[in-house]
């Protein structure tokens, strides 16, 4: 689960393995002080890491759950 708050400004942002290129997609769309979840299932790089990526011009807080995994 990937959930967006406090943005200072709205844009969108995307949860992809740390050791690969960005993605051309959004996880969660947002506008200026949303509070928004959304479910990603996002693949992790061999160390198990995940980057997340703001898209707009604004801060933003991040909270993000694992629900699970599969191998």
């Amino acid at each position: 689960m990937l959930t967006v708050t406090n943005p200072t400004a709205g844009g969108y942002a995307t949860a992809y393995p740390t050791s690969t290129g960005k993605p051309a997609t959004s996880n969660i769309n947002f506008g200026t002080g949303d509070t928004l979840a959304n479910l990603t299932l996002t693949p992790t790089d061999s160390s198990g890491s995940i980057s997340i990526y703001n898209n707009s011009s604004g801060t933003i807080d991040f909270i993000v759950d694992c629900s699970g995994y599969y191998t």
